[in-house]
């Protein structure tokens, strides 16, 4: 009871600055010509200060399994979720009503693709505290799952092969993941400590800022969500036929897919069947628990602008990413607690 009252204060923490984003966006304190300015500052200047702040000086990146195995495994994990929500969406889809191929394409990139950023990054401080080593293995897995969604993921919502979405890797986070591994390789933290110490604290501000802000920008996006949701139709249909799909996305994104993240976490460790014959003795703790956090995670909003500009359904992706959250309030603790039973 102790371990579930835990994992459920870090996640109502989480959902009381996204809820409180929403207010503020209620209210027009936070307002939508704010939000392009506000998300450049996330993106290039918060969250790659974060990134240097977990990365370099990081112990456990002194092992080559968690700089080599965290991008693999979250590029083949998020493919395999996206191949379980297609099945799904094509053999489901008419009965639940996702009557177009667009609406199916979407479904499956909106089910398969998890919040894999913004909200395990602040459960991870609460649960395991700020500077624990799996933030930066974290960081490092996550360069596997945007490649994934930069290329799978814009193959599945517009049907088409979706290597073009590959320079769209190189943005801010990921050259300051680059830099941040070699400045951890050659030790920069232990360089002139007294002259570059005001550096490392300046980087240690800003990353702490990094995540409140995402969430309060995610709680106003999801209240724009929810407003454009209730102005349109699903897939040609009145909102209220939209029960099938949300129930059958909600029963994959947060019961099916979090067993096979955790059933893959248990096997690619030390002793699992997959992770003792890797090089390395396979995931460390570390990755392991990155693994359990995502899996967890409800479906990403970001899949709602992939559907806007790739050909995709984007009130189909709305309902998926607004209902997976709001039931994930309610699973997400579940998971966490029983799977931390799993993972040391």
């Amino acid at each position: 009871m102790d371990e579930w009252l835990n994992v459920l204060a870090a996640t109502l923490a989480v959902f009381g600055v996204v809820g409180l984003g929403g207010l503020l966006r209620r209210v027009n304190w936070l307002t939508e010509e704010a939000d392009a300015s506000l998300l450049k500052v996330v993106v290039r200047v918060l969250v790659p200060c974060l990134i240097l702040r977990s990365v370099v000086g990081n112990p456990s990146l002194d092992e080559a399994n968690n700089v080599w195995l965290p991008p693999v495994v979250g590029f083949g994990v998020t493919a395999l979720s996206f191949g379980i929500s297609g099945l799904f969406a094509w053999m489901l889809g008419p009965k639940i009503g996702l009557k177009s191929p667009a609406a199916r394409r979407t479904f499956a990139l909106a089910v398969g693709l998890h919040n894999y950023g913004y909200l395990p990054i602040p459960l991870a401080e609460s649960l395991y505290g700020p500077g624990d080593p799996m933030l930066g293995v974290l960081f490092v897995n996550n360069v596997g799952v945007d490649l994934a969604m930069w290329t799978l993921g814009i193959a599945v919502v517009s049907g088409s092969l979706g290597l073009s979405g590959l320079r769209r890797m190189l943005n801010g986070p990921s050259i300051a993941l680059v830099v941040a591994l070699g400045l951890h390789m050659v030790d920069a933290r232990s360089w002139w400590p007294g002259a570059t110490g005001f550096i490392w604290q300046g980087i240690d501000w800003l990353a702490s800022c990094a995540i409140p802000v995402a969430l309060l920008l995610i709680g106003a996006t999801m209240v724009d969500a929810l407003g454009g949701l209730r102005r349109t139709k699903v897939d040609g249909g009145a909102l209220g036929r939209a029960g099938a799909i949300i129930t059958t996305g909600c029963i994959l994104r947060l019961g099916l897919l979090p067993m096979m993240f955790l059933g893959l976490a248990v096997a690619l460790g030390s002793s699992g069947l997959i992770g003792s014959h890797l090089p390395g003795g396979g995931a460390s703790v570390e990755l392991q628990r990155v693994m359990l956090l995502h899996s967890a995670m409800p479906s990403a909003i970001f899949p709602i602008l992939l559907a806007r500009h790739f050909g995709g359904h984007p009130p189909t992706a709305t309902i998926i990413a607004l209902s997976t959250s709001a039931l994930s309030l309610l699973t997400m603790p579940i998971w966490l607690a029983v799977g931390r039973q799993f993972v040391s």
